[in-house]
């Protein structure tokens, strides 16, 4: 993406929605979720201990306990669910069998909740009584809240609390008041509704954090973008003149270092007798064909291309004595001559390049340096083309 595109319309443009992937809102609001239920693991422990005291309060508590034991086995369970879950969202892995598996668990926890609601006995202490049943409709409210991200999972376990008191009264009529069933029914019903707005807000948030930082990663791009563009040349992708001037600017190699001008030969009879489409195509070829030179010309690594401008490109060479470089540069001027196998759809077209060799003296300045390239490149051009020739 350009620059220009990147910010076309001003400010209005950062206001429109960012495409986001569903699945990373869908992951940020599951991994928001699970670190909710983390943080209410002090909670749920309490509810656990304050259940075990009421049952220990009531006559004859052993069925209670028995009851209470399933609870405890089936938070286990849930536990070890939501740890699968949340390493699946962490890991960007398919979630879809492990939030199964979820609602699976969640339904056995609306189950074990109901389960604690089973008619106490006659003679069984009012408050302890009170004390299980405020504990269980508390608990279910704040795992069906903890579970809004999760809509299936919140509904099976509502869904499977309710269906488990109603089946004390649809099997043991005499056991359950009726009354009792249509009160959970309407507390069942009003904290799905309230669950359910603040799954809305978890998954409205998710999708705002995913935005943010698919804008952050766009801004990224495009800084880096036009970081990349302030030093190298947008169509060879070589270094340009501002590089060229920072970086000998910078220049304390102890290296022998020599300069290379490359200037393409006739290169605008290429652009008039076959488009400037097919001239950005040999500047390309060239630019590719000195990269891969600089890489192959061996000495050190620090060897460094740019285009100067048009068809003009310099090298800055380091780590090879006078016969290596010139022998080098030789090499060069062959590859771009071969360059026209590239272009066989062109039968005439004719590549070639000029190259002036010189030595960048120590103390010397690099613009008396590139002075004598230059000169040397003119020579060359001037006395037949496609031919290296070194400086005085």
């Amino acid at each position: 993406m350009h620059i220009d595109e990147q910010f076309d319309g001003n400010s209005a443009g950062l206001m429109n929605r960012v495409p986001v992937d569903p699945y990373e809102i869908e992951r940020e609001a599951v991994i928001a979720m699970l670190e909710r239920e983390q943080r209410s693991l002090t909670a749920s422990l309490i509810a656990l201990a304050l259940m075990a005291a009421g049952v220990a309060a009531m006559p004859n508590p052993l069925p209670m306990t028995v009851l209470l034991a399933l609870r405890f086995c089936s938070f286990l369970y849930t536990r070890k669910a939501a740890a699968r879950l949340e390493q699946l969202a962490r890991a960007r892995q398919p979630m879809r069998s492990a939030r199964w598996i979820v609602v699976f668990a969640m339904s056995l926890t609306g189950v074990t909740l109901g389960l604690m609601l089973w008619p106490p006995p006659p003679d069984g202490s009012m408050v302890a009584v009170n004390l299980v049943r405020g504990v269980v409709l508390v608990a279910a409210t704040l795992i069906a809240v903890t579970l809004a991200a999760l809509p299936a999972a919140r509904d099976a376990m509502l869904a499977s609390f309710w269906l488990t008191t109603f089946g004390y009264y649809l099997f043991h009529p005499g056991v359950q008041h009726p009354a009792l069933i249509a009160i959970l029914a309407l507390l069942v019903i009003g904290i799905r509704i309230y669950s359910s707005s603040t799954g809305l807000h978890i998954r409205s948030a998710a999708q705002m954090l995913v935005e943010n930082r698919q804008l952050s990663e766009d801004l990224a791009d495009a800084l880096a973008h036009a970081e990349f563009l302030s030093w190298r040349d947008p169509l060879t992708g070589l270094f340009n003149r501002r590089k060229l001037f920072e970086e000998t600017r910078m220049e304390h190699s102890a290296l022998s270092r020599h300069l290379l001008t490359i200037d393409l030969d006739r290169f605008k009879t290429i652009n008039d007798t076959f488009g400037h489409g097919v001239g950005d195509h040999v500047l390309i070829a060239t630019a590719d064909t000195i990269r891969e030179w600089c890489h192959a010309v061996g000495g050190t690594s620090e060897h460094h291309a740019f285009r100067l401008g048009g068809e003009e490109f310099l090298v800055i060479v380091r780590g090879l004595d006078d016969v290596e470089v010139a022998e080098a540069a030789e090499r060069l001027r062959l590859r771009i001559a071969g360059l026209e196998d590239q272009f066989e759809q062109y039968p005439d077209i004719a590549i070639s390049a000029s190259i002036g060799l010189a030595s960048w003296r120590f103390g010397e300045g690099m613009d008396d340096a590139l002075l004598r390239a230059d000169i040397a490149c003119y020579e060359a051009k001037n006395t037949g083309r496609n031919q290296v020739r070194r400086a005085a």
